[in-house]
């Protein structure tokens, strides 16, 4: 699908925000615009002296204070159609612009092509409807391809571009047999790892954030994000960056099987606002519980346990639209953590069928 907007203007700024990454040692900065929610589950931090206290204090006051979001949408949307490139993360304060620093560039790979019969083409169908009976729902649970966490960790670019790496290698094992079983084709997404910077068919990410882009089938990943978060809390930016990969590529699942573009066209066809941007919150919960269909259906294998399940509820659970001032098209942190465990429990796309759910789930 193309990068313009074919059935109207793009939409207008959007934002989402989720919980930020706090340091061990006491509450987060004032920020309230970041939507501080509880303090994430952490070990005991070790006995410091009053003076060590102080000095890591008046470290973070001077640093502005590290904030990690999950997913953060300041202008454009994941909307496929749009010119602007989708943000997934973002901390906070940036650093100094530095240029664009590729780590890892994974082609698109393509399958066969499938013998299944194909869904009627969207022109043919009412968009909504399309995405509501789509096939994809009865692809059947999503089998576990024993995906392992990378033992590289996250503490530099490279590193984090690893990281991204093997995790996108897995989800191009787990996803060839849900979408052939929906009737479409299968396309691994190309994944593209920077550092601070990147430009895209969809547009120039001048804030470093993470994005989807449809024009090219890639995913934009930002390294600078989880390294900065490293430091902080591994677990927490473990669950952080596997989550992001997950979410993102479920877009890029919604392209292929043709959701994506009956998503676009269903919200132009929305008279007002509200409309439009509840049809953006159930594209985005979707994505979500998508992804979480893949860590579910691996977590024998992949180590979301212990802390890091303790990190990634957190995560799932306090991300949303939070910031007021932002138009609402993510959803809440009640829906979001009401979709993303539910696609991690059941490791079946049938309960991500965000279209048929009532205003209530996706608001």
């Amino acid at each position: 699908m193309s990068g313009n907007q074919q059935w109207g203007p793009p939409p207008p700024p959007q934002g989402y925000y989720a919980p930020a990454l706090q340091p061990y040692y006491g509450p987060p900065p004032s920020a309230p615009q970041y939507g501080w929610g509880p303090m994430p589950p952490q070990q005991r931090p070790p006995k410091r002296g009053k003076a060590g206290l102080v000095f890591a204090l008046l470290a973070l006051i001077a640093a502005g204070g590290l904030v990690i979001a999950v997913k953060i949408l300041q202008s454009g949307s994941d909307d496929a159609a749009t010119t602007s490139p989708v943000p997934t993360t973002r901390y906070t304060p940036l650093p100094p612009r530095s240029p664009s620093v590729p780590v890892a560039t994974t082609a698109p790979t393509q399958p066969p092509p499938t013998t299944k019969s194909t869904p009627p083409p969207l022109s043919q169908t009412d968009p909504l409807k399309y995405i509501a009976t789509h096939r994809l729902y009865k692809s059947g649970p999503m089998r576990s391809v024993n995906c392992k966490e990378s033992k590289g960790g996250l503490r530099t670019v490279s590193a984090a571009g690893g990281y991204y790496k093997t995790i996108k290698a897995c989800l191009d094992r787990a996803w060839p047999r849900q979408v052939s079983a929906s009737g479409a084709r299968f396309q691994a997404p190309a994944l593209i790892v920077f550092n601070t910077h990147a430009q895209s068919p969809c547009g120039d990410s001048d804030r470093g954030l993470s994005f989807y882009c449809s024009s090219n089938h890639s995913i934009y990943m930002r390294a600078s994000n989880e390294v900065a978060g490293w430091k902080q809390n591994p677990a927490f930016t473990r669950a952080l960056a596997t989550h992001t990969v997950a979410h993102e590529y479920a877009h890029a699942m919604q392209e292929s099987t043709g959701i994506m573009a009956a998503y676009t066209r269903a919200r132009y066809q929305q008279g007002t606002q509200a409309g439009r941007l509840e049809m953006n919150r159930r594209m985005e919960l979707q994505a979500s519980c998508l992804g979480n269909v893949f860590l579910g259906s691996n977590r024998s294998s992949y180590p979301i346990t212990g802390e890091a399940y303790r990190q990634w509820l957190y995560i799932v659970n306090n991300s949303g639209d939070i910031n007021p001032n932002i138009p609402a098209d993510h959803g809440t942190t009640a829906s979001h953590g009401y979709w993303s465990r539910g696609g991690f429990t059941a490791r079946n796309p049938s309960k991500c069928n965000t279209y048929s759910a009532g205003p209530a789930k996706v608001r």
